[in-house]
């Protein structure tokens, strides 16, 4: 049984216009019943799921597309698909180097602040 455009839109807590907006990108086909809804299956699910990962790992819609294009394609573009898979892990072990000096950063603001307040409620007592 395929879900409603509106009960995928909550499941990823995203707006429908995004789904259709997907979908006019090639991103996802979902079928439709006889009266034109849009009726989204498992597979649907799994491609919405990829594609969310990429963008939230900070993939290009242009990239995102053309991965889902090439999918279409068929087996012959195996390795052009892994090569976005690992070109896109590369930018995402980057991200997270990135994020962790923030993250060092910010633990070493939150340690002085502790600190600070600390000795500034010890002076009052």
């Amino acid at each position: 049984m395929g879900m409603s455009i509106s009960q995928v839109a909550e499941r990823f807590g995203i707006e429908p216009h995004t789904l259709r907006f997907y979908e006019k990108e090639g991103i996802v086909t979902p079928s439709r019943t006889g009266s034109g809804i849009r009726v989204y299956e498992e597979r649907d699910i799994s491609q919405l799921e990829l594609a969310m990962c990429f963008k939230s790992t900070g993939m290009s819609l242009k990239d995102i597309k053309k991965y889902f294009e090439l999918v279409k394609d068929g087996v012959d573009t195996l390795d052009e698909r892994l090569d976005i898979f690992t070109t896109h892990r590369e930018h995402v072990l980057d991200e997270i180097e990135i994020l962790k000096k923030h993250l060092a950063k910010i633990e070493s603001k939150i340690e002085w602040y502790v600190d600070y307040i600390k000795r500034e409620r010890t002076k009052v007592s």
